[in-house]
């Protein structure tokens, strides 16, 4: 009489361990050919593993086993899925916006409506200059500085800044478009100097210039007959941008570039000017942002300058803002007074203690 030992407890590591090896003894013995030759040792070629063979056959598999025991894990894993730790779902990608289309001569149509529409510009403005060292290697960020701007055309601007908190004037310039007059009361000093590009200078506080304001706030179209424009569109990750290239040509014929007008084709909002020298290295970079429209007028609410080889730059927050209002000449004006000194920047440097902003 034939008695049943009871069953033993298999732990889990050895449970996994002996269903592996029923399955692959079961899977080999369903696809094994007994005249291959690696079976030799266990099963007479061209029989039938049966009877006596088969016993051959399931020790000669048990002493395999262990050999392909790791080759078929890693089949199981790899077809089962057992080897995947964790799904996730990747987030949904993020819609690009739609974009618009324009063709060149409509974006230098965009460029002229709004040079053609802003006669006068008078804004107040949080301005924070910053100043680049070369020689110390630093660039400096200075306090806000709360101005008030007024442009009229063709060149004139008037510039007041006021220190935070006291708002007791801290510079005041005005400018006619061929020289610049300004009065620093801290210093008792009325420096004047020409308004577009003066003798360039290691003092950031020297190459200063009205014009390059101007530049930024009132961005030009190509000048008739000097100048010619030409499109390109670049695609970045998620952003797609015109750039109008305005070409300049020089007394030799040949052409050079001028300046590059970027325009982001989300909405087709001015978003970059870049000006450029003779030597086709920029000279000034400025970056638009913030976008509202006043009286029909798109304007960018947020703008930072960068002069590069002139050492400074600023950030100029708008917070208030009118177009077209009357601006006499008076407004434009400003006399030396009396007992400051008199520096003029195309003929002397400042002091060495003024080659510092603040």
């Amino acid at each position: 009489m034939m008695t049943c030992r009871p069953a033993r407890k298999v732990r889990p590591m050895k449970a996994w361990y002996h269903l592996l090896k029923l399955t692959a003894m079961d899977s080999l013995s369903r696809h094994w050919n007994p005249k291959w030759n690696l079976m030799t040792p266990f099963v007479r070629r061209g029989s039938c593993a049966t009877g006596k063979d088969a016993g051959r056959w399931q020790a000669g598999m048990s002493a395999l086993l262990p050999a392909l025991l790791p080759i078929w894990l890693l089949v199981l894993l790899a077809t089962s899925g057992c080897a995947v730790q964790r799904r996730q779902r990747l987030p949904d990608a993020i819609q690009a916006p739609a974009l618009q289309h324009a063709t060149l001569e409509e974006l230098l149509e965009k460029i002229q409506i709004q040079q053609d529409t802003i006669r006068t510009l008078q804004a107040t403005v949080e301005l924070a200059p910053s100043v680049t060292s070369p020689d110390k290697g630093e660039i400096v960020q200075y306090r806000d500085v709360r101005a008030f701007i007024l442009i009229r055309k063709p060149a004139f601007l008037r510039m007041i800044g006021q220190y935070p908190i006291v708002r007791s004037t801290a510079f005041d310039m005005a400018s006619d478009g061929d020289m610049f007059r300004l009065y620093i009361p801290s210093k008792n000093r009325f420096i004047i100097g020409k308004s577009r590009e003066g003798r360039r200078s290691k003092s950031a506080l020297e190459n200063m210039r009205p014009q390059h304001i101007l530049d930024a706030l009132l961005v030009r179209g190509p000048e008739p007959g000097r100048e010619q424009a030409v499109l390109e569109v670049v695609s970045e990750v998620r952003n797609s941008f015109y750039i109008v290239h305005i070409l300049r040509a020089e007394a030799d014929g040949k052409l050079s570039l001028a300046r590059k007008i970027w325009f982001e084709r989300a909405a087709l909002s001015l978003v970059r000017l870049q000006m450029y020298d003779e030597s086709a290295e920029v000279v000034s970079d400025v970056r638009y942002s913030n976008h509202a429209e006043l009286s029909g007028i798109p304007y960018a609410r947020q703008i930072t300058l960068d002069r590069p080889k002139d050492l400074y730059g600023f950030n100029l927050s708008i917070s208030k803002l009118e177009f077209n209002l009357p601006l006499g000449e008076e407004k434009f004006s400003l006399e030396q007074p009396p007992g400051t000194e008199l520096i003029n920047l195309e003929q002397q440097s400042l002091p060495e203690e003024e080659t510092d902003v603040g």
